[in-house]
């Protein structure tokens, strides 16, 4: 009886010590995509469990009420700005990057001031309103107007991405810029491999330019933003993003393009996998496991649909799939597939990681996205990359070169294309040999990627904010960064040096001309 009163006591102590030190944390994740929000949110349910109090301001809310110390501000309505009908497989195939990328930043800065403007936000957010936190979490993509609700409730903020990070965060926290680095997701020209000196040559304009649009137009019409919402007091919204204390990067060293990092660049991944495999719908269950020659999964994610493909590239797919032996699981988007062969099965909706999880799966046909390539790495199987825009071509490369994948063009590819891929990834066991291999390498590491994120952000908290990973070229401007300064002095006073050196010589060529025409003339006459 003592020892189980003893007992008891100790895990209320317990219990009571770890809740005291609980925090009011304030979540801000604006991206309407759920690709975005299912990483963000295993780290706020965690956080949650971990006894601390969290206000998420999302497009996807969980809506549970069962879960307590959890608030939820909805912005699903931003959902009707990137779901108008956009074909993004026709649309990239017609328009520039550059042009797509100016229209997105746009469409960003509107969302910008929805956000802003919404009631429940303003309300948390209005001045002596008797709100406070401890730390603030944010999305670090193209929102920095977002960012003076730290300087509202005085927190250090931690920073997250979904994907590896854009240019202009780079740029904001003093990470060197590397133009034609493979890891880059949004330059006009991706280079994967050894790039020529006309394409660094290229980027290098591409990237600078950029940066330049983005730092003397976009950031100035997001500073008006905050300015309207928060005051003309508030800093510089450039000085609040460069001393964000930590950035957690979604990205694994084994599946990425590696790159130097400071130090507050801290890499996560595979947040979102699922440590318990959800049962498949009994009727989808029956049929993989009565595809005893396996079978084939094709999904375009989310963002990316397959009713998306042209008439043309569909009617490819189907010819091809028609030649195969396997049963083919196929998240189609709409209610009839016209020809379908008799071995197609389309669904609107599939639980990818259930089937991934199958062992009857032969390979995985996606479009390059970063959290479905770590499912599929997870579960060992090879992938069949499509990818359309951002970061899965990055992912596609890489699977490609690391021997686990193939990938083909959205645009043009054809049955015989189709049929090689499926059929070398299928049949060359080699395939699936190094994704297990991969797949265990991706499990070996010191510790949890979901804890030590927990970790570094509590250690933001018991610190209020992490100075000491702040690197000195954040401080620096852009061509002292790059030694660009140096590079032009350098390359001004070799052409100052060549140019004299050239009219030396020439002045000493016509000299000695001169001197040498009379005595020829004088040997002539004689």
């Amino acid at each position: 009886m003592l020892r189980s009163f003893v007992s008891a006591t100790l895990i209320l102590l317990a219990a009571f010590w770890h809740y005291g030190y609980a925090s009011r944390i304030l979540g801000v994740f604006p991206t309407p995509s759920i690709s975005h929000q299912i990483v963000f949110r295993a780290l706020t349910l965690a956080l949650r469990e971990r006894g601390h109090q969290l206000v998420v301001v999302t497009p996807d809310p969980v809506n549970d009420p069962m879960l307590t110390n959890y608030t939820e501000i909805d912005l699903h309505f931003l959902y009707a700005d990137t779901d108008g009908g956009e074909n993004w497989i026709e649309t990239l195939a017609k328009e520039r990057w550059t042009d797509i990328q100016d229209a997105y930043l746009s469409t960003v800065l509107t969302q910008t001031e929805l956000i802003l403007d919404h009631p429940e936000l303003k309300k948390l957010y209005a001045p002596n309103n008797g709100q406070k936190f401890n730390l603030m979490m944010i999305e670090m993509l193209y929102y920095p107007a977002l960012l003076p609700l730290a300087t509202r409730f005085d927190v250090p903020v931690v920073g997250i991405t979904s994907l590896g990070l854009s240019l202009s965060i780079h740029y904001a926290i003093g990470n060197p810029i590397i133009p034609s680095h493979s890891s880059n997701w949004d330059t006009e020209e991706m280079i994967f491999g050894e790039a020529t000196f006309w394409q660094r040559l290229k980027n290098f304009i591409w990237v600078w330019k950029f940066l330049y649009k983005y730092r003397t137009r976009y950031m100035p019409a997001q500073q008006a933003l905050a300015r309207k919402y928060f005051g003309n007091d508030i800093p510089d919204i450039s000085d609040i993003e460069k001393n964000v204390s930590v950035v957690f990067v979604n990205q694994q060293t084994p599946i990425s393009y590696l790159r130097p990092n400071i130090p507050k660049v801290i890499d996560i991944g595979g947040f979102h996998i699922a440590r318990e495999i959800k049962p498949l719908p009994k009727d989808l269950q029956k049929i993989l496991d009565d595809s005893t020659q396996g079978f084939i999964y094709m999904s375009l994610g989310s963002n990316i649909k397959s009713v998306m493909l042209s008439d043309e590239v569909r009617r490819e797919f189907i010819a091809a799939f028609s030649e195969l032996p396997y049963t083919v699981i196929w998240k189609f988007e709409d209610d009839f597939l016209a020809n379908k062969p008799e071995n197609v099965i389309i669904m609107k909706w599939t639980p990818q990681q259930s089937i991934l999880a199958h062992p009857n799966l032969k390979v995985f046909i996606y479009q390059g996205g970063l959290q479905s390539t770590e499912e599929a790495v997870s579960h060992g199987i090879p992938v069949i990359g499509l990818p359309v825009f951002t970061d899965q071509h990055v992912h596609a490369n890489k699977m490609v070169s690391l021997g686990v994948g193939k990938k083909l063009n959205i645009h043009s590819v054809n049955r015989h294309d189709i049929l090689e891929a499926i059929r070398t990834v299928v049949l060359d066991t080699s395939y699936k040999r190094r994704m297990m291999d991969l797949r265990n390498l991706l499990k070996d590491k010191p510790y949890d990627s979901l804890k030590n994120a927990i970790w570094w952000t509590e250690h933001v908290i018991r610190h209020k904010g992490a100075p000491h990973l702040q690197s000195t070229t954040v401080d620096e401007p852009w061509y002292q960064r790059q030694d660009m300064d140096i590079v032009f002095v350098i390359s001004t006073g070799f052409l100052i040096t060549s140019s004299l050196a050239i009219i030396a010589f020439y002045r000493m060529v016509n000299h000695i001309r001169a001197m040498i025409q009379p005595i020829s003339q004088k040997v002539k006459i004689n």
